[in-house]
């Protein structure tokens, strides 16, 4: 019913696509996506942006290009947390998927707030154009316990203050 109320809306495809592929009908989920490109229809790639030192660093997913990439992608390692996998919608092997999830463009952003401003105690401050994943929600009370800081996301639905293991959408994101 929504791909009739507006034909044109890829995010409609796509949440169509997610629905089928946590279902793990893949048929259908290539089936989506074929139409998609046929119509040459496009998902809004994730991105993430941090200010530090008054400069805005805009991440993206798998970005390598930021100056810092190795000790951002050091520091998510170093954190210890281990990616739940079942929020990958992909027909991908397990190391895939974890692969997938580690390089989250909120997840490189929150990282490099930490190494960005070490020592202070300030909260690092995320924003995110798309909503905020399962499993980066889950990384962040684990990141918040870790790194003994807070961490505010805000994505495209909501403000969220996580502090000491915690989110203040009290996990209804």
């Amino acid at each position: 019913m929504i791909i009739e109320q507006d034909p044109d809306d890829p995010a409609a495809y796509v949440l169509l696509s997610n629905l089928y592929a946590s279902a793990g009908q893949w048929d259908k989920v290539a089936e989506i996506r074929k139409h998609m490109k046929q119509r040459n229809l496009a998902k809004e790639a994730g991105c993430s942006w941090v200010e530090a030192g008054n400069l805005i660093h805009k991440f993206h997913v798998g970005d390598t290009s930021h100056k810092q990439a190795f000790e951002i992608y050091q520091e998510i390692k170093e954190m210890g947390y281990v990616p739940n996998t079942d929020f990958v919608l992909h027909d991908v092997g397990e190391e895939e998927k974890e692969k997938y999830l580690l390089q989250h463009s909120e997840k490189i952003a929150v990282a490099f707030g930490f190494i960005g401003s070490v020592g202070s105690s300030k909260p690092v401050r995320v924003f995110k154009n798309l909503r905020i994943c399962g499993d980066c929600h889950s990384a962040f009370k684990y990141f918040s316990v870790a790194r003994a800081r807070e961490i505010v996301v805000r994505d495209s639905n909501r403000f969220h203050h996580f502090r000491n293991g915690s989110c203040s959408c009290n996990d209804h994101w």
